[in-house]
């Protein structure tokens, strides 16, 4: 397989690790991005190599539930409803996701690709300090009331379905596994295999580092257009115009408008989600835990806590809402009295999720000098090793370990999806 020169454009834990699984191929990499690397939502993430979360976020349980979430102020899933006009496409998209057919599919597809997950690290972090940060913690999911625990044993049954090992916890055992938990938690359920990151941000920054030692390049960029040209492909700066044998694009929701400039539709929404990270670690959990009723993540990291998650649709450009944080905030106090949470800071990303919460992983409808990496949700750290991999035995023209055909680009495009 001949080198050949590949741009790939977003500087986040996808477009990293895509630019290292190249790199064992001989190929030469340059890395484009506005920012620095890992300053996106690899930046503000929960830290949890979440490869247990095969479930998509459109299933039946979550149109019936939507609408009283969506009216209440406090609830971990909020519309700006000023956007509305602007996501009702994508909104319809997700509802015809939620049959249950479609559910089974989207859940074997996820299924099938957080299984690679790890391995898809191990290859790029084998002899890299970013392997320094990864631990294997496990996580657990707290529920506050036993209505709530109840109402999840069905999740759970399907993660232990798909190999993932499942403890549920109650009584005594519960608050020696969780300490510093409230003492009237219902239940927990932990699934001991997940690993964590201590900080992601330089987590992706090692990564990145391993590029350039690679004699790779990674700079600081904005990409405006792609254009295919005599078999590779044009990438458009306000430097000017580098020729590249391949392009990859795993910019994030920045994603749908390179592709549609080449005719794509990735069917990609800003999905935004915040983080308060805490100055003091004090009172924290030993591991991640997600908030069963208001789905939020606890995670004790290098510098601190982490309080990351919600769910809003809103425009990427709007300004953060300063409320989503004074609510994590306040759920975190009361799920674990002890935690210090007067000093902090704040931030706010956009996830690019779509319809069926899987990823766009393949060839452009266009041209095949571009590769789309991008779409990943919720789910961008966990499967950015595994996504790298696919992107990589793509282009050498080896056969993938899971079938690309779910993750193509354009399936939007007709709208039942």
């Amino acid at each position: 397989m001949s080198a050949r020169d590949i741009v790939v454009i977003g500087g986040g834990v996808v477009g990293i690790s895509c630019a290292r699984w190249l790199q064992r191929d001989g190929h030469h990499v340059r890395v484009l991005d506005p920012q620095a690397p890992g300053q996106g939502c690899s930046f503000g993430n929960a830290g949890v190599f979440a490869v247990d979360s095969i479930i998509p976020e459109a299933t039946p349980h979550a149109l019936r539930d939507a609408p009283a979430m969506l009216l209440s102020s406090t609830s971990p899933l909020r519309l700006v409803w000023r956007d509305l006009p602007r996501l009702a496409p994508w909104f319809t998209r997700f509802a015809l996701q939620a049959r249950p057919a479609r559910v089974r599919a989207a859940t074997a597809c996820l299924a099938g690709l957080c299984a690679g997950a790890m391995e898809g690290y191990r290859a790029i972090t084998a002899d890299s300090p970013a392997a320094e940060l990864m631990r294997h913690t496990g996580w657990a999911h707290v529920f506050e009331r036993a209505a709530t625990a109840e109402g999840a044993r069905r999740e759970m049954e399907e993660r232990a379905r798909h190999g993932w090992r499942v403890r549920w916890l109650d009584g005594a055992e519960l608050h020696a596994r969780i300490p510093g938990l409230r003492q009237d938690a219902a239940a927990a359920v932990e699934l001991p295999d997940i690993w964590m990151c201590l900080n992601p941000a330089r987590f992706v920054e090692r990564l990145a580092a391993d590029v350039a030692a690679a004699g790779g390049a990674v700079q600081q960029a904005r990409v405006t257009g792609l254009r295919p040209n005599n078999g590779g492909v044009e990438v458009q700066t306000p430097g000017g115009a580098i020729h590249a044998d391949h392009a990859v694009v795993a910019a994030g929701v920045h994603s749908e408008q390179l592709a549609a400039g080449l005719g794509d539709r990735l069917g990609l929404t800003a999905e935004r989600g915040y983080h308060a990270m805490l100055d003091s670690g004090e009172g924290g959990p030993p591991m991640p835990i997600m908030s069963g009723e208001h789905k939020f993540v606890t995670t004790p990291m290098a510098d601190g806590v982490r309080l990351a998650g919600t769910a809003e649709f809103a425009r990427a450009e709007r300004p953060p809402d300063p409320r989503r944080v004074r609510i994590l905030l306040q759920r975190a106090g009361n799920l674990f009295p002890g935690l210090r949470t007067g000093s902090y800071t704040s931030w706010m990303g956009c996830r690019s999720t779509t319809p069926d919460s899987l990823p766009i992983i393949g060839r452009s409808a266009a041209t095949p000098a571009v590769t789309y990496a991008c779409g990943h949700q919720h789910l961008g750290l966990t499967l950015a090793g595994v996504t790298g991999r696919l992107v990589a035995d793509d282009l050498a023209g080896r056969d993938p370990a899971v079938d690309l055909r779910p993750f193509r680009a354009n399936r939007f495009r007709i709208f039942s999806g």
